[in-house]
């Protein structure tokens, strides 16, 4: 197990970081798929601000927001509508926000277990604001913050996020990536 004064960690092997990033726009690509409306950005988010370098996070976050984008409109048949590339631009700047929050809870001195869960929490709470705050100025449907919606957008982030931080284990485990230098 890691300690939180292992991380951020760093690739051991040649490549691993940009590889980890490539992943995580991957997971993006996969999980717009699988949930298209309910693409896990929080989890994105608050495991790459805690595993990643800054730069390297925000980069994972950017690209996967951008194959997100790319899956939803040639894939998924996104309308090419004014509000529906507003509502797309509205959940980036609630990815972002959600990482600078999940990068803001870094600096807590708990150790990993605690910062990871608030890393998540306070970003799901940025990521929801945001969103919800959108819908003052763009249209949106009865029920989509209903205690039911935020729930499940609740539950699919959070696993997600179990699995990412297990497949940032394993290859933490084999020896892929290393605590930062001191």
């Amino acid at each position: 197990m890691l300690a939180r004064d292992q991380l951020p960690l760093r690739p051991a092997a040649a490549g691993f970081a940009a590889a980890w990033v490539i992943a995580i726009a991957g997971a993006s690509v996969g999980l717009s798929l699988v949930f298209a409306c309910v693409t896990p950005f929080v989890a994105l988010a608050a495991v790459s601000a805690v595993v990643l370098p800054r730069r390297m996070a925000v980069t994972a976050v950017l690209l996967a927001w951008l194959a997100n984008q790319l899956v939803g409109y040639l894939v998924l048949g996104y309308p090419q509508t004014w509000d529906s590339y507003a509502w797309g631009l509205a959940i980036g700047i609630a990815a972002f926000a959600s990482l600078g929050v999940a990068i803001a809870a870094l600096r807590l001195t708990a150790d990993l277990a605690v910062t990871m869960t608030v890393a998540f929490l306070a970003g799901f709470i940025a990521y929801e604001g945001v969103l919800y705050a959108a819908t003052s100025v763009l249209p949106s449907g009865e029920g989509a913050f209903s205690l039911a919606v935020v729930g499940e957008v609740l539950l699919i982030n959070a696993l997600a996020a179990i699995g990412l931080v297990c497949l940032h284990a394993a290859a933490a485990g084999r020896g892929f990536v290393a605590a930062s230098p001191a």
